[in-house]
């Protein structure tokens, strides 16, 4: 797949007459479109940066790619870096635009997120995808109010819109409006049925219902399938199974998220939980301990912690650690 013709097109539409069936890419142009990025890619696109006689356009969106490449691997710095070299040299490059607001989002930067989206639709208003990542950044920075308006807006220009939908249905869930949120989650969908990241949102609103957790256990179960690298899906499915004292069937999903992603914090916290209730004071303050130090302001690992020890005969450590987890959160024993 490449991604390179569009946006060559795109970017020359502002200051020339170019058709899709006019451009002919080289091998590197090829190559540094290509997804997934790999480092075949990273270095067909440093090649045709580094080229002389490379055009600033060639320049600008290998820059985008390479940068692509970066934030995609998690190297926001060098993302950032790359996006900012392609914007230095085409400042209307929506699509470095975008990634860079993503990038700064990820970098939790916010207002540069959204100054950079902005822009972007600024140039490009009708942008659907646009309008859904700006809200994504208002709703990372709490502003419910302005992430609904983008979403809304969103999905008025692509009502075919998976993603806006999904969306607006992470916004219903904040603002605890479980159907909206459900029905958003629903036709996202609808038009997409392999979105899984939109079967586990639902998933989540349904865990809040003791009535749905059946059906947050399908999509839970759905998510998985559509991605099997979805650790989150196993931990919250684990947590279905809790409430419903499936024991066995929680600890081995906790088992599977932890194997796959081994700083899963409250991956930790769940098995350490499920060990405690099953009176393994040991296992429970080995997980414990690795949830406090994955996330040492986590007030219900410390808490959680303090009982085990306390089971196990260290009441002084136990103490210490219950002390500890109600200076950061008074009421931590009724969120246990």
């Amino acid at each position: 797949m490449l991604r390179f013709a569009p946006i060559l097109v795109l970017s020359y539409a502002s200051t020339l007459v170019c058709t899709a069936e006019a451009f002919t890419p080289t091998a590197d142009q090829k190559a540094c479109a290509a997804v997934p990025a790999n480092a075949n890619v990273v270095a067909a696109c440093t090649r045709i940066i580094e080229a002389p006689d490379s055009s600033n356009l060639d320049r600008a969106v290998s820059y985008t790619f390479r940068a692509d490449a970066a934030r995609a691997d998690g190297n926001t710095a060098a993302a950032i870096a790359d996006y900012s070299q392609a914007l230095a040299l085409m400042s209307t490059l929506v699509p470095a635009l975008s990634g860079r607001g993503i990038a700064y989002r990820n970098a939790q930067n916010y207002d540069l997120s959204l100054r950079d989206f902005d822009q972007a639709i600024a140039i490009q208003p009708n942008n659907a995808e646009l309008y859904n990542s700006r809200g994504i950044t208002y709703r990372a920075k709490n502003d419910s109010s302005q992430a609904m308006a983008d979403f809304n807006q969103a999905i008025k220009l692509d009502p075919d819109s998976a993603a806006a939908f999904n969306s607006r249905g992470n916004v219903y869930a904040d603002l605890k409006q479980p159907d909206r949120a459900i029905a958003d989650f629903t036709q996202a969908i609808k038009l997409d049925r392999s979105f899984a990241n939109a079967y586990f949102n639902r998933g989540t609103v349904e865990n809040d219902d003791k009535n749905q957790l059946d059906k947050a256990i399908a999509d839970f179960s759905l998510a998985i399938k559509l991605d099997p690298s979805m650790t989150d899906a196993y931990v919250s499915r684990a947590m279905v199974y809790g409430r419903q004292n499936n024991n066995r069937a929680a600890m081995a999903d906790l088992n599977t998220a932890i194997g796959r992603a081994p700083d899963l914090q409250r991956a930790y916290f769940y098995r350490g939980a499920l060990y405690l209730n099953a009176g393994d004071n040991g296992k429970a303050i080995a997980d414990l301990t690795r949830a406090v130090q994955l996330d040492p302001k986590d007030a219900r690992a410390l808490y959680a912690r303090g009982l085990a020890k306390r089971r196990n005969g260290d009441a002084t450590g136990g103490d210490a650690d219950m002390a500890a987890a109600k200076a950061l959160d008074p009421d931590v024993e009724k969120r246990l």
